[in-house]
């Protein structure tokens, strides 16, 4: 696959922006052909964008609608982010899908994965993709991450890789006489030894929102319960079952891509938690919990099941080790070689008014490995979705169209170096490696990402289930449970026992939740909702 060499500026576009000069245009930069240079004139309408977040900022807004006006001069795109967090996005996106007629057409699904009107992307995937000419499969890396509905559609596509791991604060180590661990024993003595040394400074922080109840407790139970594969993936004549993904498939724990290798079945899964052949209230779990105990809370902030964002507390050098992930490489890299005023003001509103951050070298170290007799596989971490998340609220079959071919455009070469090029002189920072095709961050952005050891992807379906049972007031009992066996409130056994109660007595709730009936589970070959 041929790689461009050329980035498309925002000023490139806008010269290129008329129907006339496009063509030439791209063809005097040395760009490979592609039917973008087509103007289609019959395609009208408007396209309503309300992704997480804000505003991209209008210069930005002013490429994109240059860039795609050239090619489709009667179609408006309007840009209408609610500026929410992500804490706050689920429930506008509720509530905008749940009045009629909905109003936007692209949305970040994900933060809203049970709604069934989104457009099911697999329908596309192997389809010519009219602003390339090639398969929309060959534009974008559809394997990294895949997202699906219980029921097999495919909602949304993002457009970067995230890894999670930790970074850490290196003239504070050296003062500990520490080095980045390997191991979680040594994991443990390394904050032990911060501790001592700077007891001023908490050794690692984190957050129990997202991060240690969901990022690393889906690493954790990875550890322990890779054999669960086989229990969880498609069988021959599963609805799912994908002969050229499962017929082929070999068991191997040590694989870092195991989980992109079978084909997940959600009906099998529960239907082994219903009828008790996987189970919560094992020596595993309680094992599980007891390692990570050893870390959280006794070395994290004060704040650790309150606290928000860990990141402020790294960048002012009150925690020596930061749990984040490849979006911090952006910011740390700019915070850490000049603090303008305004950006220390925002510091100052989450830290308080009078500390003082100065600058400071810091690196990276990947997930420590745990060990013991039940560890059953090595370190995988959360390798999934950054950047644009994005889905189609289908609509008449028109409307769909129109937003599909914005959405094509947009992932993909054709629109998303315009997207980049142009974030980039707006002042935007990035979150992870590019997984659009053809498209390249610029040089300084490129250079955050070769450090970056993918080390397989363990944010899959049922690593998360135990702390989040669904959603809802499930996973906040869920979480509850697990925060009191960190405590020591109760024993790391107490704390599985009830995490499988919890699901004994709610098993009817949960299969509400994702849409199944106890008829789907005892039929896998056939699909939940036909």
């Amino acid at each position: 696959m041929s790689k461009l060499n050329h980035k498309l500026s925002r000023r490139d576009f806008i010269k290129a922006s008329s129907a006339a000069a496009g063509a030439a245009a791209f063809a005097s930069m040395g760009l490979p052909a592609f039917a973008q240079d087509e103007v289609r004139e019959d395609l009208q309408g408007q396209i309503v964008l309300s992704l997480l977040g804000n505003n991209p900022d209008d210069s930005v807004i002013e490429a994109m609608n240059a860039a795609y006006k050239a090619i489709r001069p009667n179609v408006e795109l309007l840009w209408e982010y609610p500026g929410t967090s992500a804490d706050g996005y689920p429930t506008w996106l509720g509530t905008q899908v749940s009045t009629t007629p909905i109003r936007p057409d692209v949305v970040s699904g994900n933060y809203f994965a049970n709604f069934d009107g989104y457009v099911n992307f697999e329908q596309y995937r192997y389809l010519t993709n009219p602003h390339t000419g090639r398969l929309w499969d060959e534009d974008l890396d559809w394997n990294f991450y895949v997202s699906k509905r219980a029921d097999g559609v495919r909602f949304m596509l993002p457009t970067r890789a995230v890894h999670i791991n930790f970074f850490y604060n290196k003239n504070m180590f050296d003062q500990a006489g520490v080095e980045p661990p390997t191991t979680w024993d040594e994991f443990e003595a390394v904050c032990a030894k911060l501790q001592e040394t700077l007891p001023e400074v908490a050794p690692v922080v984190a957050n129990y929102i997202w991060q240690v109840p969901q990022w690393f407790a889906e690493t954790a139970f990875d550890q322990f319960h890779i054999d669960w594969v086989e229990t969880v993936r498609a069988q021959p004549g599963d609805w799912n079952y994908n002969p050229d993904v499962d017929g082929s498939f070999t068991f191997d724990p040590t694989d870092p891509d195991i989980h992109n290798k079978y084909t997940f079945s959600n009906q099998r899964f529960l239907r082994a938690l219903r009828d008790g052949e996987l189970r919560f209230d094992t020596p595993e779990v309680a094992e599980m919990l007891r390692q990570t105990a050893r870390i959280w809370p006794q070395y994290g902030t004060s704040d650790f099941f309150v606290i928000a964002d860990p990141y402020p507390r790294f960048i002012a050098q009150q925690a020596a080790i930061m749990y984040n992930g490849t979006w911090a490489l952006s910011t740390l890299a700019n915070d850490t070689a000049s603090l303008s005023e305004e950006r220390l003001a925002e510091l100052r509103e989450s830290l308080g008014a009078d500390v003082n951050i100065e600058t400071f070298e810091w690196g990276t170290f990947e997930m420590p490995q745990m060990e013991g007799p039940l560890v059953k596989s090595p370190t995988r971490t959360v390798e999934s979705a950054t950047g644009d998340y994005v889905s189609i609220i289908e609509k008449d079959q028109t409307q769909t169209d129109l937003t599909l071919d914005f959405v094509q455009w947009w992932l993909s070469y054709a629109g998303y170096q315009t997207w980049v090029d142009s974030k980039f002189e707006a002042g935007d920072t990035f979150s992870g490696p590019l997984k659009v095709y053809d498209v390249h961050d610029p040089e300084s952005v490129e250079t955050l990402w070769k450090d970056v050891r993918f080390l397989g992807n363990a944010e899959i379906n049922y690593n998360g289930f135990m702390l989040s049972m669904s959603g809802g007031d499930l996973q906040t009992t869920a979480r509850n449970i697990w925060k009191d066996g960190l405590e020591g409130t109760i024993t790391p056994e107490d704390a599985a026992a009830q995490l499988q109660q919890l699901m004994e007595d709610n098993f009817d709730t949960i299969l509400t939740n994702v849409g199944f009936t106890n008829e789907d589970l005892d039929n896998p070959a056939r699909q939940p909702g036909t």
